[in-house]
């Protein structure tokens, strides 16, 4: 129980200073347990160890497990400051107002949090709306830190509100992998992996592989000269809307999807019942930009 307390206290504290530096997904992420936690969470959604975390506990709807357990620890210590007021005799009793009177940090952190229970509702558990105000600071620090992260355009262009995606109930594990891929940037299209290269200020490490040449060398020269266009990036929105290598594949969607493609709105996709469509979309077209490898052994392809 005490690893419990001391991370809990350390969210607690953070929450209650409400200082603008505090991050709370990153500072919980730093738990042992929570580091557990995130990667049930990333194996869940089918992508790599990197994946953001505010996509994580976003597309969930997960908060960190300390989050979690602050209840429980709550209700405790309402029921330890409970027996003060009772039976003096009891251990309970006389560890807790040791506790009381030396003031140490986790007594002053938790007894603050405590007294956060809305006196004009004492109908309600003393724990409930301390516990509604933690989640919510929650949500708020993970707003803010996806604002934060250039990385998360794309993800912040179709992410709402806090809380699991309609995509996670599809049956087909492939497709949910694939939109959990393309919301989270943790595809394969250059955009993202020209972010972890050497030289990732170099476009041409970020040009789309099927219109533009595949030389970098002879783009980057390209790039110093006058009046050169930006070379095409293979975006999210490229690789969806525009590159033709996939035109086969859009022509085949429905009219309403095939529209709401056009027109970007992918938010209205995700939440849309044209999610499976869509799911298979991102599945062919990863099919086509990376083909399965036949296997060479002849028994495995009867």
């Amino acid at each position: 129980a005490c690893p419990v307390w001391l991370s809990s206290t350390n969210i607690v504290k953070a929450i209650l200073s409400k200082k603008e530096e505090v991050s709370l997904p990153k500072s919980a992420a730093k738990d042992p347990l929570e580091t557990t936690h995130l990667k049930i969470l990333k194996w869940i959604l089918g992508v790599h160890k990197k994946a953001n975390n505010n996509f994580c506990y976003g597309d969930t709807g997960r908060t960190p497990w300390t989050v979690t357990v602050i209840p429980q620890c709550l209700a405790y210590f309402h029921r330890a400051s409970l027996a003060v007021e009772g039976n003096v005799n009891t251990l309970l009793h006389h560890t807790f107002q040791e506790q009381k009177l030396l003031n140490l940090t986790w007594y002053d952190a938790w007894s603050t949090i405590a007294k956060m229970s809305t006196v004009s509702k004492p109908q309600l558990s003393p724990t409930l709306d301390a516990c509604e105000y933690i989640h919510e600071t929650f949500v708020d620090h993970w707003k803010r830190d996806l604002l934060n992260q250039p990385k998360m355009s794309f993800y912040t262009a179709v992410k709402f509100e806090f809380g699991e995606e309609p995509y996670l109930q599809l049956p087909c594990r492939l497709k949910r992998v694939n939109i959990a891929k393309l919301r989270s940037s943790s595809h394969d299209l250059r955009i993202e992996k020209g972010r972890y290269t050497k030289d990732q200020l170099n476009t041409a490490l970020k040009t789309c592989r099927f219109c533009c040449s595949s030389e970098t060398d002879v783009i980057h020269f390209l790039e110093e000269l006058p009046f050169f266009e930006t070379p095409i990036l293979e975006t999210e929105d490229h690789v969806l809307t525009e590159c033709p290598y996939y035109h086969q594949l859009r022509s085949n969607l429905s009219d309403n999807l095939k529209s709401l493609l056009m027109l970007k709105e992918y938010g209205a996709i995700m939440n849309s019942p044209h999610i499976k469509e869509f799911g298979k979309y991102l599945t062919d077209s990863s099919n086509l930009r990376n083909p399965p490898k036949t296997s060479l052994n002849p028994r495995k392809q009867m």
